[in-house]
């Protein structure tokens, strides 16, 4: 447990259920080539919300969640900080205040898709699928995407 003022800023932990996460949970279980890192999940109360944390671990070299907001992003990296599964723990705040700010775990994500789903952890179908989908879609779109979403 942290012994500075960080304790308390830190969004609220918990473990959620299935159910409570049923949309993440059955997102996540479609995709990632080992399911059973969703026991190690955590949940980050945000705003009333619960956001899922995947850990790292198998062939999920990394991870993050998005927030809206610059003290949202502080208060999840407060809460994950210093957890097991989620190693080189980072911010990383968008130009713009309200919108894309992430909170990262593990190296650095890859730029080129197909190596990013790798990143994630994802199967190879799961890549594939996605790959298919947006095929040249992505180059250069100047849209604010969640790398984890998008496989």
């Amino acid at each position: 447990m942290l012994h500075f003022p960080l304790v308390r800023i830190a969004a609220p932990l918990c473990h959620p259920s299935p159910e409570e996460c049923s949309e993440d949970y059955a997102w996540f279980r479609a995709r990632l080539a080992d399911p059973n890192l969703l026991d190690g999940a955590v949940g980050v109360k945000v705003n009333g919300a619960v956001l899922l944390a995947v850990p790292a671990g198998g062939s999920r070299r990394g991870g993050y969640l998005s927030v809206g907001t610059v003290a949202d992003a502080v208060r999840v990296w407060a809460a994950l900080r210093g957890r097991s599964g989620f190693p080189r723990f980072r911010l990383s705040l968008s130009a713009h205040r309200g919108t894309c700010h992430t909170v990262n775990w593990g190296p650095r994500q890859p730029r080129e898709d197909a190596e990013r789903g790798r990143h994630f952890g994802y199967a190879p179908s799961a890549i594939d699928t996605f790959l298919f989908l947006h095929r040249g879609f992505r180059k250069g779109a100047g849209r604010c995407s969640s790398p984890e979403t998008d496989p």
